[in-house]
């Protein structure tokens, strides 16, 4: 195999040397309009190309490996005791979730609950318009039990609609969103 990046030969789709010197996390915290906390490993600009291979059979194994080195190191620092991940809307698509994918990946420090924050709706966000996303809410629905500790989890942040949707949700339903994690942010 080859690294997605500079082509050389590599055991995995991203080699170590990429990782560590294009990679490189840049953390960022964001305030969405409702008050909920995001946090982030890099600009989406910064790795636009491999966040889009999300649809291809290598997307899996990139987003993992991101999510390994750039959001596990993050999540090390956080005391999450009793503290679940919930990733937004985990229903598999391409083969694979994104959003579990990451889940699993931190699942020794954040116990992930999967398959419990589902969309109703099924229009994909991808490439569309504000307005697109403000007029298709994803109109989610809760399956676990209440009075829960936990972090919402998704690959991107863009306007932040998902994240503070999926946030009232869980407040509806009794649950402590502390905050969310993502692997990108598109605000600079």
């Amino acid at each position: 195999m080859r690294c997605h990046l500079c082509l050389n030969i590599s055991w995995h789709p991203l080699c170590k040397n990429c990782l560590n010197t294009i990679l490189i996390p840049n953390p960022t915290k964001r305030i969405l309009k409702n008050g909920l906390v995001v946090y982030s490993s890099y600009r989406y600009e910064d790795i636009k190309n491999l966040l889009h291979k999300k649809h291809t059979y290598h997307g899996a194994k990139i987003f993992a490996q991101l999510t390994k080195h750039a959001l596990l190191p993050l999540v090390k620092t956080f005391t999450c005791k009793d503290v679940y991940s919930l990733p937004i809307d985990d229903h598999t698509r391409s083969g694979y979730s994104h959003s579990a994918i990451i889940a699993q990946e931190l699942r020794k420090y954040i116990k992930p609950l999967f398959g419990k924050l589902r969309a109703k709706n099924r229009i994909r966000y991808s490439g569309k318009s504000l307005h697109v996303r403000e007029q298709n809410t994803r109109d989610f629905m809760i399956t676990c039990k209440e009075n829960l500790d936990v972090i919402l989890i998704d690959d991107i942040v863009t306007t932040g609609n998902t994240l503070c949707e999926a946030s009232s949700t869980c407040k509806a339903h009794n649950l402590n969103v502390l905050f969310a994690l993502t692997l990108a942010n598109t605000q600079k």
